[in-house]
């Protein structure tokens, strides 16, 4: 079994497939990024299950809970993020359809990662290495979950390297944790460094997210705003004096 919220960012990432034969167009907007709503508990799922995002990611729960969660969530796909993570609780999780499992690398065993029946997320500091970066390339993981603190209007220029440093080092999906809906500008910055969706508490606020959702759906298509150079800067061969062709010997200059 595959990962549906795996297919959703690879969808968002490479745009909805056209729809083919001649019947009504598909009424969906595809988002420019996804969108993540980390909630607590049954309740929280519940709460963030009409907003209607991408997924839920639930945590502060057992695993006992598990199925009343997803029926908390509805339609909505959702996950569950812990601090430790055994092979036993792997299994019921995913059994119960968590999609996906967020995760720490120290106390997660190996075997509880070996199954692609769900998304494995694993949290990752921005400020990790590069060295230790790319160790995380060949681990048994689908994406990864960095932190953005702070308001998105006082980020940084070396905010936004942080996050280009992962992306550009692990070939994963990334996921943004925000505590701050980002302007629409900030947002398309978030994606041309390499982001693929943004992880917001339930605490922001269904009004502010609510607000995120719609500004994700408007962002342009990635290069949509890149206006043609061809016509309006020449190549610099162009401006270049061309140089005099060689004068050809003369014969009576032997002589």
């Amino acid at each position: 079994m595959s990962s549906k919220f795996l297919e959703r960012l690879d969808e968002i990432r490479e745009g909805a497939p056209p729809q083919l034969g001649f019947g009504p167009r598909r009424g969906e907007k595809t988002p420019g990024l996804a969108l993540i709503v980390s909630a607590e508990g049954k309740d929280g799922a519940a709460t963030a299950s009409g907003l209607a995002p991408d997924a839920i990611i639930v945590s502060g729960t057992a695993v006992i809970d598990a199925g009343q969660i997803s029926e908390a969530a509805g339609s909505v796909r959702w996950g569950a993020r812990t601090a430790s993570l055994s092979v036993e609780s792997a299994a019921a999780w995913r059994e119960a359809g968590a999609d996906p499992i967020v995760f720490s690398l120290a106390d997660t065993a190996l075997g509880a990662v070996t199954s692609r029946d769900a998304a494995r997320v694993l949290i990752v500091d921005a400020g990790l290495p590069p060295e230790e970066l790319r160790d995380i390339n060949p681990l048994p993981v689908d994406a990864v979950l960095v932190s953005l603190p702070g308001d998105p209007a006082d980020w940084t220029l070396q905010d936004l390297a942080g996050i280009a440093r992962v992306s550009g080092r692990v070939g994963k999906h990334l996921l943004a944790e925000v505590s701050g809906p980002p302007d629409s500008d900030t947002l398309e910055a978030l994606r041309n460094a390499g982001v693929a969706g943004l992880v917001v508490g339930l605490s922001l606020g269904e009004e502010a997210i609510s607000g995120l959702k719609d500004a994700l759906l408007n962002m342009p298509r990635p290069g949509a705003d890149r206006r043609s150079r061809s016509s309006a800067i020449l190549p610099g061969s162009v401006y270049t004096a061309r140089r005099p062709a060689p004068a050809e010997d003369d014969p009576d200059d032997d002589d």
